[in-house]
């Protein structure tokens, strides 16, 4: 098998980012300090401490289950979507080309769904951000349409904030962003469609597209969870597909997520079938299971934890 070419040598990451010597992450410190004005805004700090590692939440509509998650969950997700852009440890090389060449510059339209309170979308930004700060990557002017698609209003509530609060960082390394965070259920057909039309006008505006799926196997787990959603998932990379459009779908290491008959096998297979009923012309639809791990240091100063990849690059791109 041929090398890769990597457009970020690990070599290049900056320290603030990653300590080689250590294989530990660190996030950065604009979405660390936007964070932490969050969770004292709400009072969090007491149910950040509380966090189990080995039993992390994972989210839900409610306002309690929502601060469950921002509160301790939240700067895991972070660094595994870190992890997958940077690949330190040089166990992703085609992932990480994916996703850099898609926001490295230019303009772009990228959806976020689920997103939660934004923390794959908001890791991609402000390492990029970070990156630009170091002269790891070119401080070319970036117009970003963010669309960040979420069942939970209280979710969407904290990823708007965090989003203002970043926003300054973003425009000083030239990365400007319009967001939107909107109601979506991927059970049903009609909240689909509402997605479904917004991507469509961003991708007027923004003709490169990167759809981010991350932390959905929770929810999908569960056969007749994913029988309801399928339809709109098969309709929502339909349309995310284009000339310049990939996909990258993120979610913890675990077994139920790659075995067989767990979330990747199973969506590898169905992506394949849509594909064919899709696509006029030959495309790849074998997708890749990828995986990789590493050490991060959390945040609110909790330590360091050990955050698990398994991650999905999925080649949306098609002529017409």
């Amino acid at each position: 098998m041929s090398k890769v070419n990597r457009l970020l040598e690990a070599e290049h990451i900056p320290s603030s980012l990653w300590d080689s010597a250590n294989e530990t992450l660190f996030l950065p410190a604009s979405l660390t300090e936007a964070y932490e004005k969050l969770i004292d805004k709400y009072g969090l700090r007491n149910l950040s401490s509380e966090r189990k590692p080995d039993d992390p939440p994972v989210g839900g509509i409610t306002q309690k289950r929502t601060d469950q998650y921002f509160a301790q969950a939240f700067d895991g997700s972070v660094a595994r979507a870190q992890l997958a852009l940077l690949d330190p440890k040089c166990d992703l090389a085609s992932t990480s080309n994916t996703c850099l060449s898609s926001i490295a510059g230019n303009r772009v339209s990228i959806t976020d769904a689920p997103c939660g309170p934004g923390a794959a979308a908001f890791s991609f930004l402000s390492n990029i951000a970070e990156l630009r700060a170091h002269d790891a990557l070119p401080r070319e002017p970036l117009d970003v349409l963010l669309i960040g698609a979420e069942l939970s209003e209280p979710a969407r509530k904290y990823a708007n904030e965090l989003f203002l609060e970043l926003q300054p960082s973003l425009e000083k390394q030239a990365i400007f962003v319009i967001s939107e965070f909107i109601s979506w259920d991927v059970t049903n057909a009609l909240s689909n469609t509402d997605l479904i039309k917004k991507m469509t006008h961003a991708s007027n505006e923004n003709p490169n597209q990167l759809l981010i799926v991350a932390n959905f196997n929770s929810f999908l787990e569960r056969p007749e969870k994913r029988k309801e959603a399928e339809p709109q998932l098969n309709e929502l990379f339909r349309h995310a597909s284009g000339p310049k459009s990939v996909a990258i779908w993120i979610e913890p290491n675990m077994n139920r997520a790659i075995n067989e008959g767990g979330l990747f096998p199973w969506l590898r297979k169905k992506i394949a079938t849509a594909w064919k009923m899709f696509a006029k012309e030959k495309t790849t639809t074998t997708a890749p299971i990828l995986e990789s791990s590493a050490q991060f240091e959390c945040l609110l100063h909790l330590g360091a934890a050990r955050v698990g990849l398994a991650v999905m690059p999925i080649n949306l791109e098609r002529n017409t």
